[in-house]
């Protein structure tokens, strides 16, 4: 037998031993909040606060100071130990991994509009990284232009502020072991909302943010809505309250996606240990071929951080992009699981008709989250392994039971309704609720880089399940070997994210099919100071006196046949080098592609070839204007009907995917799913900043492997030099 078997078998060996561990339930904690305080004398943001359930237990590398409308937030990027849940053997897995404070999940700022947010940024990774040498290890499976990934910077997503300068500006180097002051201007008139804040230096992007880089940052505001004020901004948080002013406890749910790998620690390996991943079924390394087992095994991290062969491994890490980023299967072959807010399938707590406020940020790098809340029906006889906080397995091991058990019926899913989209209040609320044959209508589809508020309330007693529901099986592609299927699109089986425990309060009357009406009637309860007919409108879930942004349906652009295209493609060169590229070009940073003036609006149209991609654009939100694809005979027809309704007349879509676009209609946004087949059409405004950004592929993989473009926004496009500087001057960079 050869030394390869006998490691695989050690591994094995290894693998089964460690099952035996007692699984425990583990509540779901908030991240560390840096919050603004109030000025001295002023808690008129007190009844709006987030209120955590339960506190974290970690103690961040972070800190903020008030003084006036300047927030100081001091925020060191670190390397460091903890541990995350490992279902598939009942342990907790030790990992070392680069984040934001040094927590599971980076703590949530808070901040109100008109601050002035000041980071100051400490990066204390380590200054010898494998991944930034001149000729960095062949084993990493770096692509071009992909590496450095101890050199960080800053991105406040979806904040409308500057791109210029030390405000959100990612195209800064931060090197390892350096300062830098962040100073980013939120306007007085910014919309109150969820955002969040994660690594954008191209070429490490997507290491970073896999390995835990982000944070939710959150808007509060308390504008109230005042009859009258046309054009003035009312902020939904004001009325999200009971009838005695109390604000309904909101939750962060921050979902990660972090494929932590243990490698065989080598100190004599040219480059570092990050060169053989250990599997269930042995080492997966550069070499392995795609139908190799160990290129499908799940990985493993044994809690001696050794194997039998007597090989010393290193803690769970993400280092190596080729092996743990690179493929879009890799999250559906891993067995890694979603966490939400650093924990693995961590157990909520809420009272039956609570109604609570959830925000939810997919802080994740590839796989969609269709994202469903379901009542758990055990199986008479079984033991109620939901109800007890207690699968255990790899997600293929707990499929069958979730499946059964957490089966989304028109009798057991929950609805969610929708009151903001990307942090940005909706016009009315998006209720999602039924059910189809691939449960689409009742999932919030959440791509990485989306953000989604909902209102919730459970109806009675009992145990629940958040879902991460399977993926419509006409978007599944077949890998490899055992029926694995590719990632990019939703799991293949359906997975639970969170079990949740309903007990206590009082249950709805009329049960689920009353919740939407209960939660729109608590609203108008709660708000009696509201003028009518907008008060009454919440009995119908029309938010429009709170949606910050004005509807750019009658500002067309000025020259309408100027439409700016954003076409998503994966090309090769038949020599097996493959190239990520929007407009048939890959990523050049010496290049602007896009230059437009400020204070003027475009008209885009998003496409994809090939397969699905996400478009993201820095510092202005657009709003979606339709979506339209092509009939058999080449006719091009809008997939929604005059009242901005998905339509039903049409062939279906054989990927099961268009009706993520259902609710969607003149919506805004500042990221958006752009599948294969289908044209996104989009209008925005350059409102306010100029200075040069970037628009990209938010499959953060496909972002550091070149789907990505620059664009600047100048004051006069005609004047000379776009009117920048003085005319006939020039200055060396």
């Amino acid at each position: 037998m050869n030394r390869a078997m006998l490691e695989s078998l050690a591994v094995t060996l290894l693998f089964a031993a460690s099952i035996a561990a007692q699984s425990q339930v583990r509540e779901l904690v908030q991240p560390p909040l840096l919050k603004q305080e109030p000025p001295a004398g002023v808690n008129k943001l007190a009844m709006f606060s987030l209120i955590p359930p339960k506190p974290s237990g970690c103690n961040p590398a972070a800190s903020i100071t008030t003084d006036g409308n300047v927030v100081s937030v001091k925020l060191d990027v670190v390397r460091t130990n903890f541990t995350m849940f490992n279902p598939a053997t009942n342990v907790d897995d030790k990992v070392e991994l680069r984040s934001y404070g040094g927590c599971p999940s980076g703590p949530t700022i808070e901040v109100e509009p008109g601050s002035v947010l000041r980071v100051g940024m400490h990066n204390k990774l380590n200054a010898d990284d494998p991944s930034c040498y001149d000729n960095p290890p062949a084993g990493l499976g770096l692509p071009p232009g992909v590496g450095c990934f101890n050199t960080v910077n800053l991105h406040t997503h979806g904040l409308h502020v500057s791109p210029s300068g030390n405000s959100d500006n990612v195209l800064l180097n931060i090197a390892p072991q350096t300062d830098f002051p962040y100073e980013i201007n939120i306007p007085t008139d910014h919309p109150a909302g969820t955002f969040w804040y994660h690594a954008h230096r191209h070429g490490s992007t997507a290491t970073q943010v896999a390995s835990g880089e982000s944070g939710v940052l959150i808007v509060r505001g308390d504008r109230e809505y005042q009859a009258g004020k046309k054009g003035e901004i009312a902020d939904i948080d004001t009325i999200l309250h009971d009838n005695s002013q109390k604000a309904y406890t909101e939750q962060v749910l921050s979902f990660q996606q972090i494929p932590y790998g243990c490698f065989k620690d080598d100190p004599h390996a040219p480059g570092g240990p990050w060169q053989q991943l250990l599997t269930k079924d042995g080492y997966y390394t550069a070499q392995s071929k795609s139908t190799d087992k160990v290129s499908t095994s799940p990985w493993i991290c044994p809690a001696n951080t050794s194997d039998t062969a007597g090989n010393k491994l290193t803690n769970g890490v993400v280092e190596n992009f080729g092996l743990q980023l690179s493929s879009a299967s890799i999250w559906d072959t891993n067995g890694r699981f979603t966490s939400v807010n650093g924990q693995v399938q961590p157990t909520m707590k809420i009272a039956a008709g609570e109604i609570q406020r959830w925000r939810f940020v997919h802080a994740g790098i590839h796989d969609t989250i269709n994202l469903q809340i379901v009542k758990s029906t055990p199986h008479v006889g079984e033991k109620d392994l939901i109800a007890e906080s207690a699968l255990s397995g790899d997600r293929l091991d707990q499929a069958a039971t979730v499946a059964r058990d957490c089966a989304a019926t028109a009798k057991t899913l929950v609805p969610q309704l929708v009151i903001a989209s990307d942090g940005l209040t909706l016009t009315k609320i998006h209720t999602l609720t039924g059910v189809s044959k691939s449960a689409a209508q009742g999932s919030n589809y959440l791509q990485p880089g989306y953000r989604s508020d909902i209102l919730v309330a459970f109806p009675e007693d009992g145990t629940y399940c958040l879902l991460d529901q399977a993926a419509p099986e006409g978007m599944r592609v077949k890998t490899g070997a055992n029926g694995i299927q590719g990632g990019g699109a939703g799991p293949s089986k359906s997975q639970l994210l969170a079990y949740i425990r309903v007990e206590g309060g009082h249950a709805i009357p009329g049960g689920l099919d009353a919740s939407v009406a209960y939660i729109e009637k608590a609203l108008y309860d709660g708000n009696p100071q509201l003028p009518e007919p907008v008060r009454s409108g919440l009995l119908k879930g029309d938010i429009k006196p709170w949606a910050p942004l004005a509807d750019l349906a009658q500002t067309p652009p000025a020259k309408t046949d100027d439409v700016q295209q954003a076409n998503f493609t994966i090309n090769g060169d038949g020599g097996g080098n493959v190239y990520f590229q929007i407009n048939g070009k890959s990523y050049d940073p010496d290049v602007v592609n896009f230059k437009r003036q400020v204070n003027t609006i475009d008209d885009w149209t998003l496409t994809s070839v090939g397969e699905p991609h996400i478009f993201h654009i820095h510092v202005n939100p657009f709003e979606i204007m339709d979506v339209t694809t092509q009939l058999k005979d080449g006719t091009t027809v809008s997939i929604f009907d005059k009242d901005g309704n998905c339509r039903t007349d049409l062939p279906k879509d054989k990927q099961e995917l268009d009706t993520q676009y259902c609710g969607m209609w003149h919506t805004y946004h500042d990221t958006v799913f752009v599948e294969n087949n289908y044209q996104v059409h989009m209008r925005t405004l350059y409102d306010r900043y100029i200075g040069e950004f970037v628009i990209h592929c938010h499959i953060l993989d496909h972002e550091d492997g070149g789907m990505m473009m620059n664009i600047e926004i100048v004051p006069d496009l005609k004047a000379p030099g776009n009117g920048l500087g003085m005319a006939g001057m020039k200055h060396g960079h």
